[in-house]
Order: structure tokens, then C-alpha cells, then sequence
């Protein structure tokens, strides 16, 4: 067991290791992940008034709709999460940008031409019959957020390139104000940008698929979301990254892939959820918000384990300092300091918990038993919000009965091997105090 156990470990070390650090420290998966966590003071601002424009107690939600707030809390929503998609067109090619730390690139000059690109991309009228001049919010909103973080990125790249070409820069007399500089200096570059784009444009309008909306969609977007939306793929995904985990990789080097595809599905179910209709995605976002009871590994529940079963001062001491902050998604103390990282006993039950907490969480959706989802409220809450507070807001009394079930559950998964531990930690203090 010990010979391949120091296998399956320098596996990792040589193999595992480099290609997830290599996969963390990608610039590209950095600039999606930093330019969607700008958006988040918005989607959290939004949640709040998705709360006050859908709120639980009929008698006071008619009273808002007389006097005629819904509405105007609804548009908090248009020019939010409705809007995602243009909100991100701007913030990823500005941290993509200085990510590069090219010091002839502008990151805000990088953003509006990001922006520009992304709008002349977008069918610019609604309706066939009797065409009105607008933009839609199927493409301003999660329908377009593919199409927002591809062009970013390559319009990013594109201006970069262009702009290290000392030739293609417009210089100005001396005299004149930096400012005034600065804004001619990339003229030649847009112009070369907006050139392509329109040619873009123009030759996508000849084809069936008519916009780069619709080609984005059905080569990429379609594809991967049929991925991201299948509970095994999710599920397995999940067990790699807690893996990891197990070894001090963090997971957020796997996770940071699934954030687009994640915000994707997320937005498609705010916009129905607005609409009243069915949620497209209500059954793998719940499943998503279980696949970690609380924090990766349910540790809550080995926390509790510990404290009602154990003997040894040591883990027992250490369960009542770390269990507070566990309880607010604060992972690390257990991982490191327990710790479960390289503890072979705690593997088992560690990558378990990914498949029973989801299983529980996706059975109680699919079921029907959870009947009511409010999307907003489960993107907009913090992440240090405990999950049985924000699966009760999220979910009712339901969410919050399952993470119950889900906790009690674990508790007895880890139950046999926090004997295991405790027993050789017992030992160990009774030699110690023998000695002494």
C-alpha cells in the first residue's frame, strides 16, 4: 500500500503538478476569470434587487407591482446581468491587457476596441417584419458571452501586435498634450481592426449562419455547453479538481475553465427566471451548488465528525478553532493544517463527497422536490456566504433540508475514518505523555 501510494504521489509531483500550475498560470484563463470577476459588484448589486422584484411574500409583491417599482427594479436587471456579455467585452481585453504587460498596449484602448468590435458584430435591428433599429438583449446578454470572450481576446491580441509596430502609431507635433497624443497614436490600428471586422461582417451575412453570433454558437458555444451540462462530465471534472486539491494544488486551476460555461448557463436561467418560464439549466446548477456541501470535500462534516466522536486533544482542538470559519467556505485551515492534504486516509471519503453531495443535491432537483430556483440569488451571494444560508434564499426550505441531508450524510461517510485517525492520534499522546 506505502510502495504505491509513493507511486501514485511522484505521479503527480512529475506529471499532475507542472501541467495544472502550467494551466493556473495561463494568461489566457486568467484574463476570462479576472475580467468576469469585474462584473461581480454588478451581479451582486443585481441580486439584491431581483430579491425586492421577486419577492417571496405575494402580498407585499403585489403591493411593489402597484405602485409600480417591479419595474424599475427589473431595469437594475437590464442594465446588469441582462448586459453581461457587453460588461465582459470591456473587462476582459482590459485585464487581458495588463496581464500581457505589453508597454505599448493601452488597456483601456484595448477595451473600446473590443466593445467596438463586439457591437458591429451584433445584428443591429429587432424584428423581421417590420425591422426596428436596436440591439437585443439575446446577444447583449448570456446568449452573447461566448462571442464576448473570444473577440476580447483576439481583438486583445490583434491591437497588441499592431501597436509594438512603431510605424503604424500616428505621432503628433511636439506641444502637443499627452492626452491628445495617446487618443491618435492607435487611429491607423482601429482603422485596420474596424476594416476586418466589417469584412467579417459582410461575409457572414452571404451564409446560412448569417452573424458570428450564430457561428460561435453552433461550432463552440453548442458543443461546450452540451459538456458543461452533463452531470457526469461535471461531476468527474469536480473529483479531478478536489484531487488536486489533495496534493496543494488548489482547484481553482481546473475550476477557472468551467467559470465561462458556469456564468453561461447561470445567465440563461436569470433571463427565463425574468420571463417566468421554465429554467433551462435549473438541474445542473443545483447540481453544481452541491457538488461541495460547504467547502471542497464537505470538511464540514469531517469538522463534525471530529468534534462529536474524536478523543484526541489534537483534532478535537483543532476542529473547534477551524470549524467557524469552515462554516463561511474558509477551506485552507483544513486542508493544510489537519491536515486532509497528502493524508491518505482522508482521500477516500475526500473525493466521495463530490459524487454523494451532487448526487443528493441533483436527485432532489430532478424530482421535483426542489421546485423553486432563484438563479440570481445563487450567482449574486458572496462566496463566503454559508451554503445553507444561500440555499435557503436560493432554494427555500427545500435547499436547505437537502444540505441538512447532505451534512448528516457525510458526517457517517467520514465517520470510520476519523476513527481511523483518532485512534492513531490517541496512541501517539499516550506514548507522549508516557514519556514525559
Amino acid at each position: 500500500m506505502s510502495k504505491a501510494y509513493s507511486s501514485f504521489q511522484t505521479f503527480i509531483d512529475k506529471s499532475v503538478l507542472p501541467l495544472a500550475t502550467k494551466f493556473g498560470e495561463n494568461k489566457t484563463i486568467q484574463a476570462i476569470s479576472g475580467g468576469l470577476m469585474y462584473t461581480l459588484p454588478l451581479t451582486l448589486g443585481a441580486s439584491l434587487f431581483s430579491i425586492l422584484a421577486n419577492f417571496p411574500i405575494p402580498a407585499i409583491n403585489t403591493w411593489l407591482t402597484k405602485i409600480g417599482l417591479i419595474t424599475h427594479f427589473n431595469a437594475v436587471m437590464g442594465g446588469t446581468l441582462n448586459a453581461i456579455a457587453l460588461l465582459i467585452a470591456v473587462s476582459i481585453p482590459y485585464t487581458y491587457t495588463k496581464l500581457l504587460n505589453k508597454s505599448s498596449g493601452n488597456p483601456m484602448m484595448a477595451a473600446f476596441l473590443s466593445l467596438g468590435t463586439f457591437l458591429i458584430l451584433m445584428p443591429q435591428t429587432v424584428g423581421t417584419k417590420d425591422p426596428v433599429a436596436a440591439l437585443s438583449y439575446d446577444y447583449l446578454g448570456s446568449s452573447g458571452m461566448f462571442v464576448a470572450i473570444i473577440v476580447g481576446l483576439i481583438v486583445t491580441r490583434i491591437y497588441l501586435a499592431l501597436a509594438s509596430n512603431k510605424k503604424l502609431l500616428v505621432r503628433m507635433p511636439e506641444g502637443v498634450p499627452p492626452m491628445v497624443t495617446q487618443s491618435f497614436e492607435p487611429l491607423i490600428i482601429a482603422l485596420i481592426i474596424l476594416i476586418g471586422v466589417v469584412v467579417i461582417r459582410i461575409g457572414l451575412s452571404y451564409t446560412p449562419l448569417e452573424n458570428v453570433f450564430t457561428l460561435v454558437q453552433t461550432v463552440i458555444g453548442g458543443p461546450l455547453m452540451k459538456l458543461g451540462s452533463s452531470a457526469p462530465a461535471l461531476i468527474l471534472i469536480t473529483i479531478i479538481a478536489n484531487g488536486l486539491f489533495f496534493f496543494g494544488i488548489h482547484p481553482n486551476a481546473i475550476n477557472s475553465a468551467l467559470v465561462p460555461l458556469l456564468m453561461t448557463m447561470a445567465m440563461a436561467n436569470i433571463e427565463a427566471f425574468q420571463k417566468g418560464v421554465t429554467l433551462p439549466y435549473k438541474d445542473i446548477m443545483i447540481l453544481n451548488s452541491f457538488l461541495n456541501n460547504d467547502a471542497v470535500g464537505s470538511t464540514l462534516s469531517l469538522l463534525i465528525a471530529i468534534l462529536i466522536f474524536g478523543k484526541s486533544k489534537r483534532y478535537r482542538s483543532f476542529a473547534k478553532v477551524s470549524i467557524v470559519p469552515n462554516f463561511f467556505n474558509v477551506n485552507e485551515p483544513v486542508i493544510f493544517g489537519l491536515p486532509v492534504m497528502l493524508n491518505p486516509i482522508l482521500l477516500v471519503p475526500f473525493l466521495l463527497s463530490t459524487v454523494i453531495t451532487a448526487l443528493i443535491g441533483y436527485v432532489g432537483s430532478v424530482t421535483g422536490f426542489v421546485s423553486y430556483y432563484n438563479p440570481v440569488i445563487g450567482l449574486g451571494l458572496p462566496w463566503t456566504t454559508p451554503k445553507m444560508i444561500a440555499s435557503f434564499f436560493s432554494m427555500g426550505w427545500q435547499g436547505l433540508t437537502l444540505r441538512i441531508i447532505c451534512l448528516v450524510v457525510m458526517v457517517f461517510v467520514y465517520l470510520p475514518f476519523v476513527k481511523a485517525l483518532d485512534r492513531k492520534e490517541l496512541q501517539n499522546e499516550k506514548e507522549l505523555n508516557n514519556v514525559q
